[in-house]
């Protein structure tokens, strides 16, 4: 098999500027030669190329000669439909030429990902997962956590266009390996933040106070990214608007909960975590802030 031809980061494409998209964008100001934007919100997608130096684009078709296409979407559904197409519109693996790159940054289902990369390899592209940790600061700031999945070539060959949106790129595995280790992430991080909720909900109801806890929780062995991050931002001042949607850390969960049942493990702890995020999902209105589970946790507390 003859090696692999990569092409020069001249032409990038980014699709997708919900919370974290519209942040990331930002970093990649003067990183190409041309960076093309897209988003279903047309308004959206024109302010953030202004902002980036880049230009808006209202279809996938005019994105047929980048070189790389960066995907931050909601859900597999529809990364599948921009990476295929769909209602016999072309998809990019119809569009772009040999030897360009796809990059999904979404939170997608890990047997999705592995599945597009297959088509995509027969179309003579290449394909690879590189979800984030991190939320909306994190994007803000250029410092996400990103892990990557896909062959060391072609991490290698994806990885300065990755450093511009993180701090910590770390190639996880094959393909699909990042998109499964994100959703395992982000089932123990919706566990610890539903643990964390009661918890804090007990020793307030005991009488202590919040901000105190929070301060010795967050310097002792229980502290976490929820008492340093979530709980400041958040849930003292009562705001619970961290910035990440509970439609999307359920959607998370549920992917984590399908790939440990895939495994064949057992679980108690996150099982239980997986149901109460079910519930919090079923009581809350569209829209919600995933803080709305601590904020449900209290009011069941009497607080």
């Amino acid at each position: 098999m003859s090696p692999k031809k990569y092409r020069t980061h001249q032409s990038i494409g980014f699709i997708g500027l919900g919370m974290m998209g519209s942040r990331m964008i930002g970093h990649l100001k003067g990183y190409a030669k041309e960076l093309l934007i897209m988003d279903v919100d047309t308004v959206r997608a024109q302010e953030a190329a202004t902002r980036a130096n880049g230009r808006s684009v209202s279809s996938v078709n005019e994105m047929a000669n980048a070189d790389i296409v960066v995907l931050m979407l909601p859900n597999s559904k529809v990364v599948d439909s921009v990476v295929r197409g769909e209602q016999g519109k072309p998809g990019l693996i119809d569009l772009l030429s040999t030897g360009a790159m796809i990059i999904d940054m979404s939170s997608s289902t890990p047997s999705n990902t592995i599945e597009n990369a297959a088509l995509a390899a027969q179309k003579g592209l290449l394909y690879m997962d590189a979800p984030v940790s991190g939320g909306p600061t994190g994007a803000e700031s250029g410092k996400l956590a990103i892990m990557a999945g896909g062959t060391e070539e072609d991490f290698l060959h994806a990885k300065p266009l990755l450093d511009r949106m993180g701090t910590n790129v770390i190639l996880a595995g094959a393909v699909g390996s990042g998109h499964a280790v994100k959703a395992l992430n982000n089932l123990l991080s919706a566990t610890v933040l539903a643990a964390t909720s009661e918890v804090f909900a007990a020793g307030e109801k005991f009488g202590l106070d919040p901000e105190v806890m929070q301060k010795i929780i967050n310097a002792s062995s229980g502290g976490s990214f929820a008492t340093s991050h979530t709980w400041p931002k958040a849930i003292l001042p009562k705001s619970y608007d961290f910035g990440f949607a509970l439609a999307l850390m359920h959607k998370d969960v549920g992917i984590g909960m399908s790939l440990i049942e895939s495994t064949g493990i057992k679980t108690t702890l996150v099982n239980a975590s997986a149901k109460m995020w079910d519930r919090a999902l079923k009581a809350s209105q569209p829209g919600a802030d995933m803080t709305e589970i601590t904020r449900q946790i209290q009011k069941e507390a009497g607080l």
